[in-house]
Order: structure tokens, then sequence, then C-alpha cells
């Protein structure tokens, strides 16, 4: 009779400890009908500098009919396995540095207490070797330091994050003792431990020779992207150069952390880990993508308009929903207990504001996936009133049987996660109608962005039975009457402006007020 294997088994070999996946030998033999369940883990994707609204929200969708936006479109197929929340925020404008403290820990004023995934780390640490992970793409933003960190201590202090994928590496699969003289002379982890596979897979039946074949495969392309990253060929002499801190290629250097968040979570080295994709105010330049200007500088498209920058833009922010996809199609790929590693893990992408020019902390693009049994998928859920992020963070303590009153300001958790109960967006019914009066132009109706790209400056008052009116202000207007805080939402409109046959067009602003919702800036988030 073969004796199973203990869950915090590892290959051995000289300098190494090498954790491994969840494989048959390590159930426990059957004493009942329900085979045990592999741990749950926790994920966090952050993307920075929110959004272009129209190319990012739903317009018209129904939970379980909608149609995912052009943003949404990289991580399509993962449709089934993904829940997409709206009119999450309620705050008015957001500075960069409130946006990351609030994506985590539910108000940007919440300074004294840990944020949700600490929480959660202290919860499902267990035995593994590694309490949580914080992961960035970029280093410190030193003008707002906030902007940089989005894991915040039991004190409210930040947690540093890590970058590099070689460190990384090292820190989960390497000997920490052994000098990084004799790591540079050691040949690769696995040539290591390859006498403890073979035992090993002498022992395994078919599925875990396969599944344990599949993630050694996994670890060695790991180790030659990584050393590809280390052996690119420079164009000039680089011999009195200092090596830097990250991969060359941004892209590459991702894809590495992609690697290694696969691997920590599915050897179970840690179950909890939270990547930044950027810092807010990301001043990133991603040249591998054609583009030559900062990612900050583009994110705001309003005052830095042109059909190029915005393009850029939008190129930044499918790159951003593409490593979604690749992290999904990673963690659906493993197999973990009798799921998928995606089952047995929650994932929350997202920011921690919504229109990326003037920096509204409404409509905040939030996406959940996986934890099967804890979260309903395949679904739209578009909330009747904003919410605040604390309510989704106080519902993910509740998913990890975390027993709190009150979490980032909020003592409601969310509806809506795991089944229909929520109170879905319905329109309230309101007239609308245009007054002129010479220049002076009055107008009620439902306020939206252009979704033409050639007019993303331009705004629109829909009103019944004729043409929308056009909204062409500078951006003094659009700033300081929060113009993308009221879009999507039925507002009165007062300036002045003129007539282009039957067009009319207002170019500045003297009122605005909102018809149903609240002013920006009413709440404190």
């Amino acid at each position: 009779m073969t004796m199973p294997l203990e869950r915090r088994t590892f290959l051995r070999g000289v300098g190494v400890l090498m954790p491994l996946p969840f494989l048959n030998l390590m159930q426990k033999p059957a004493r009942a009908a329900e085979p045990e369940r592999p741990p749950m883990r926790f994920l966090t994707l952050f993307k920075p500098n929110g959004v272009h609204p129209p190319s990012w929200n739903i317009s018209g969708g129904q939970e379980f009919d909608f149609r995912m936006s052009p943003l949404m479109k990289p991580f399509e197929k993962h449709r089934d396995d993904v829940l997409l929340l709206d009119n999450m925020g309620d705050f008015g404008f957001s500075s960069h540095a409130n946006s990351t403290r609030r994506f985590l820990s539910g108000r940007h004023d919440s300074t004294k207490s840990a944020s949700v995934d600490q929480v959660i780390a202290d919860h499902i640490q267990g035995d593994t070797p590694h309490r949580s992970l914080e992961l960035t793409t970029e280093g410190l933003f030193p003008n707002q330091i906030g902007c940089s960190y989005i894991s915040y201590d039991k004190n409210g202090a930040p947690i540093p994050r890590e970058s590099d994928p070689q460190l990384i590496f090292d820190r989960l699969f390497r000997n920490p003792m052994a000098s990084a003289g004799v790591r540079i002379r050691m040949a690769s982890v696995l040539d290591r431990v390859q006498d403890d596979a073979r035992s090993l897979a002498r022992r395994a039946g078919t599925e875990d020779r396969r599944t344990l074949d599949e993630y050694l495969s996994v670890v060695r392309e790991s180790e030659r992207r990584l050393q590809n990253m280390k052996q690119s060929t420079p164009k000039v002499d680089v011999s009195q150069f200092q090596r830097p801190p990250v991969g060359g290629n941004l892209n590459d250097q991702v894809e590495s952390m992609l690697d290694l968040i696969e691997l920590a979570l599915w050897t179970d080295s840690t179950r909890c880990v939270t990547y930044m994709l950027g810092n807010s105010n990301s001043r990133m330049i991603f040249d591998f993508l054609g583009i030559t200007e900062q990612h900050h500088y583009l994110s705001h498209f309003f005052r830095n308009f042109s059909r190029s920058n915005l393009e850029s833009l939008l190129k930044i922010s499918r790159w951003h929903m593409e490593k979604f996809d690749s992290l999904m199609t990673r963690l659906k790929s493993r197999r973990d207990g009798q799921g998928r590693l995606l089952d047995n893990t929650v994932v929350l992408y997202g920011s921690g504001m919504g229109h990326s020019d003037n920096h509204t902390a409404t409509r905040i693009p939030i996406v959940l996936a996986g934890g099967k049994g804890l979260l309903k998928t395949g679904r739209y859920v578009r909330y009747a009133e904003n919410q605040q992020l604390g309510r989704l963070h106080l519902s993910l303590l509740e998913m990890f049987g975390i027993e709190t009153r009150s979490f980032g300001g909020s003592e409601a958790a969310l509806s809506g996660l795991n089944d229909s109960s929520f109170t879905p967006h319905r329109e309230k019914a309101f007239d609308s109608w245009v007054r002129t009066e010479g220049e002076t132009i009055s107008v009620q109706g439902r306020l939206r962005m252009s979704d033409d790209l050639d007019q993303a400056k331009i705004f629109f008052v829909d009103v019944a039975g004729r043409r929308p009116i056009r909204v062409d202000v500078s951006f003094r207007d659009f700033h300081n009457f929060n113009l993308a805080y009221h879009c999507g939402t039925a507002i009165t409109l007062r300036g002045t402006g003129k007539a282009t046959g039957d067009q009319l067009i207002i170019n500045r602003i003297t009122e605005l007020k909102s018809v149903h919702g609240k002013a920006p800036g009413s709440a404190r988030g």
C-alpha cells in the first residue's frame, strides 16, 4: 500500500527545497464521500490610472444578457468565470494616492488599519512558507509615495513590494542559505531535484505523473524566460553597467511575474498575492507597444487630447486586460484537487478610480473571478445605487470566514456576489427638455460621453424627440463641474452657446445639477 504524501512535501536537491502542487498522493484515505478540498487563495491584480469610460463601461446590459465592452474583449473567453461589477464607488474626485489606498482599504482615510488582503492573509496562511506576496511592476513614485502601495499592515503602514522576478524565484524555490556566488555556479533547479523527482514519479499514478511533468515543465519555462532576460545581447558595451532591478522588456517581466504567481499559488507556497501592474500615476513608457509618451500623461486624454494619444492610452489599457487574460488562462489550466486552480482562488481585478482624466471615484472598474461556490460568475451586476468599496471588502472577508462588523467605513456587506439578491440599476423616470434664450441654453436630459474616438472631449445631453445637445467645453469647465462624474445620469445643465443648423452647442457651463443623484464630493471616501 502506498503511503500518502504530506501536503507540505518538497522535492529536495543540493541547496534546493522545491514545493509541489497538489497530487492525488496527498489525498488522505477516504473516510467520507466528500474529497478533501484544497485551500482557498486570494489574488489581486491592480490596474493603474483608471479607464476611458466609453471603452470600458457596459451600456444597457442586464445581469445575464450583456455584451462585454471593447476593453473587455481580451478576456471575453473567460466570460463564464468572471463577475463584472458596476456602480462601484461613490466619492466624487480621487487623487492618485487616494485611489491606491481605497482599492484594498475601502476609503482613502483608512490609514490606521490593515488592507483587506492582509486581513485575509492572516486568516488563510496555514503552514505556507510565505504568508503573502506583495508584487509590483515598477519602483517607487517618490513625488507621491502613496501611489506605490495597495497593501498595508495592521497599523496602516505600506508593505514593501518586490519587482524583480529573479529574486522572487530565488525566494520561492532556492535555498535562501546559499550565497549569490554559489547560486551562479549551480545548475538549474530542476537538475538538482531530478533524483527526488524520479523517485516520486515511480510512486505516482498516471494522473499524478502527468501533473508532476506539467509542473516541472512550467518551472523549466519560467527558468528559461528568466535566463533569456539575463542573456539578451547588448548593442553597446555594458560591462560597466550596474545590473538593473527589472528585466529590460516590460512585457517579459510581467509574464515572468505571472509565471511566479501561478507557481506560488499552485505549490501552496503562499495563499495571498497582490500584484500592481503599475503605480497609480505611473510614468512608465510602453515602448514595446510603439508608444513614446508616459502612461500618466496619456491617461489625461481630455486635457492632452489627440487621436494618437487616445489610441495609445487604449493600447495600454488593452495590454492590462491581456495580462488579466493571461493570468486567468494560467489558473484555469492547472488542476487543483478535484477542480482547477481558479476554482480555489478568489481573484480581484480592477482600479481605484474610474475616469482616468477626471479621477472620478465612481463606476470604478471591478472584476471578480474564480471562487467556485463563493461567487456566482458569468454575470454583469450593476447596482441601483453607487456602492462603497468597503462593502465589497466586507463580502470578501465573509467568503474567507472572517467575522467583522465593519471595514473601510462600511458596515454592510455587498449583496449579489453569490446570487441575484441585489437591487439592479433601473433608470428613474425624468422629463427631458431644452430651452433657449439668446445665447443661454438650458437642458435637462441624460449626460453621456461621445463614443467616437475623434470626439473624445465631447459630451452629449440626450433629449427625447430631438437631436442631442452637444457639450464642447474647456478643461476648466470639464473639471470644475465634474462632467465625467455625472455621465450616464440625468442632469439639468445651463450654459452659453450657439446653434449650428439643428445642432445646439454649449461652449461654457454656468450651472449643473443632478436630477436624482448625489453631488460629487458629498461622501467622504
